[in-house]
């Protein structure tokens, strides 16, 4: 309900484990389908709305601290690819009335607004257009520029005369790279991956001075893994987008989310910081020393060989573009869903109806469709490109619904290969399905400290995140004493205590957890009997009632 995170549509990937929590991340997922198969909803962008973490006594005599923004531009999407990134924060307070440089920040998170709507966008928007930005160190100023969208359609970077330019672009085009020289009086340094760097001609390669990571970064974890036995490899290329151009008064920096290609420039909805400055710091100088080493191939980038240019394949890109074709045919085909009562009458079928007739057939794409986190993973259904379809996956258990599909499309290499989560609407799913989902996660004294740790944690770890809600939630295992199914030895009430004194608005989040676990107890059981106490030992909950008096009554002011 605190959060909503907007993506392209088919690029949601399919976890590796399962895990009953992703249910309650349907709500707060918003995908967008750009209408055009070749364009994309590319920005990389943050914005969060902190509060103070101090209780909202109204018989303090200390000043409220104002909430507090944070925008965070950056060209890394929500992935835990570890290629090279490039981020920018920038943080503030509300001031008494609007910032006029916000308003291309909010003209885009309207925009979003409009495609899938948030229930409390209004007030946050009109706190967030009075917020004065700090600009980042070395810098003089910042404006923020979306593209894409009605009334910021063009290129931050376009028609800037430059005498100088350093791009960082992972992918690149020809006509864009002509552009960015033809904007340049001297030296054009590109940085990009070696295999990008090769498309282009080697004409064009001639008349700029383009590098590459090296391959002991690139590889590097394959390296190390040969020497540690690492098994979690990855190879880490660039991935940052940045235009740094310095004009007749001033160093200008571009980070974001924009490639160096036309789909950037003329298509896609992306977003921009631009950074202005006269910083030593951030002249192009120093960026080059930084990149490049103090001579040319100390540093991390090495130089590109010209002779290796001009390296097109036709035939994939053909490839490449039917499947681009294909897969947004897919994703625009309407899809009816509902749930009815299996015939053993305890668990429940899924049945779906697929419009697939403007799905173009073509020999060399197949595609599958299964419902997605479920155990006993059912077989997948070939889709049928052209016809009205209709299946139904048989006895699933109730919190194994999801709102989620899971999509394969298969093309004729390796390469073309595509897995990704549609989320559908679904007729009749059961009203309790999040609070039995719950019941399933925390259904044994062990879950439920597990989960209590959670909450009372400070530090909680990316691991340990992963790790709940999935098949095997870690349960304490290291010989603590045991009574009535409390481990006696565990820190509970320790924590308890520390919360109390410092974050006691915490606690409220334990009773919440508490009081959803009774209300949540099968039909038959006595709802005047408080939770399962095979779940919480009745020893908790008696000394429970005494923590429950510190919750404070007034929580701090949010949106």
């Amino acid at each position: 309900s605190r959060v909503r995170v907007y993506h392209q549509e088919g690029q949601l990937h399919v976890p590796s484990k399962l895990n009953w929590l992703y249910a309650h991340l349907e709500e707060a997922l918003a995908p967008i389908l750009p209408e055009d198969a070749f364009t994309a909803f590319h920005p990389k962008v943050w914005v969060i709305r902190f509060v103070p973490n101090k209780e909202d006594d109204a018989d303090s005599n200390e000043e409220i601290l104002p909430p507090r923004f944070r925008v965070i531009v950056l060209s890394r999407n929500l992935t835990f690819d570890r290629s090279w990134d490039v981020a920018a924060t920038l943080e503030g307070e509300p001031a008494a009335s609007p910032v006029e440089g916000n308003g291309p920040l909010i003209d885009f998170l309207r925009w979003m607004h409009e495609q899938q709507p948030i229930d409390w966008v209004d007030g946050f928007l009109e706190e967030l257009a009075r917020v004065e930005f700090d600009t980042p160190d070395s810098f003089e100023r910042h404006e923020f520029h979306p593209t894409g969208i009605p009334g910021h359609r063009g290129s931050p970077v376009e028609d800037i005369e430059s005498k100088r330019t350093v791009v960082l672009s992972p992918f690149l085009d020809a006509t864009t790279v002509r552009r960015l020289l033809k904007q340049t009086r001297s030296n054009l340094n590109l940085f990009s991956q070696s295999h990008e760097l090769a498309k282009l001609p080697i004409e064009l390669l001639k008349k700029i001075r383009p590098f590459h990571l090296s391959d002991l970064i690139v590889d590097g974890e394959s390296i190390e893994a040969a020497e540690d036995g690492s098994s979690d490899i990855q190879k880490q290329q660039l991935h940052a987008k940045v235009f740094v151009m310095r004009d007749e008064s001033e160093t200008r920096w571009f980070l974001g989310s924009a490639n160096a290609t036309t789909a950037a420039r003329e298509r896609n909805i992306e977003f921009m910081v631009e950074l202005g400055g006269n910083s030593g710091k951030t002249r192009i100088w120093q960026l080059l020393k930084n990149l490049i080493g103090e001579n040319e191939g100390d540093g991390p980038f090495i130089p590109f060989s010209p002779e290796r240019g001009d390296n097109n394949d036709l035939e994939k890109e053909q490839r490449d573009r039917d499947g681009r074709l294909f897969e947004h045919a897919l994703l625009k085909a309407p899809i009816t869903a509902h749930v009815e009562t299996s015939g053993n009458g305890m668990n429940l079928d899924l049945h779906l109806e697929l419009n697939l007739t403007r799905v173009p057939r073509l020999a060399e794409i197949k595609v599958f469709v299964q419902p997605f986190n479920v155990k006993s993973k059912p077989e997948p259904v070939r889709l049928r490109p052209g016809e009205i379809q209709k299946t139904v996956f048989q006895n699933l258990g109730e919190v194994e619904l999801s709102r989620f599909l899971q999509i394969r499309i298969e093309g004729s290499d390796e390469d073309a290969h595509h897995e990704f989560l549609l989320r559908i609407d679904i007729d009749n799913l059961p009203k309790d399905r999040l609070d039995n989902i719950l019941r399933k996660i925390i259904n044994s004294s062990d879950k439920f400290f597990e989960y209590l740790r959670f909450l009372l944690a400070d530090d909680i770890t990316k691991e340990d995140l992963l790790a709940m809600g999935g098949e095997e939630m870690p349960t304490s295992s290291n010989g603590d004493e045991v009574i009535d199914g409390w481990h006696v030895n565990l820190p509970i009430y320790e924590q308890l205590l520390v919360v109390a004194s410092r974050s006691p608005h915490k606690l409220k989040e334990v009773d919440e957890l508490i009081q959803h676990l009774a209300s949540t107890q099968s039909k038959d059981e006595d709802e005047n009997e408080g939770a399962d106490p095979a779940v919480i030992p009745e020893a908790f909950l008696s000394f429970w009632e005494a923590f429950r008096n510190l919750i404070p009554q007034n929580e701090p002011k949010d949106l």
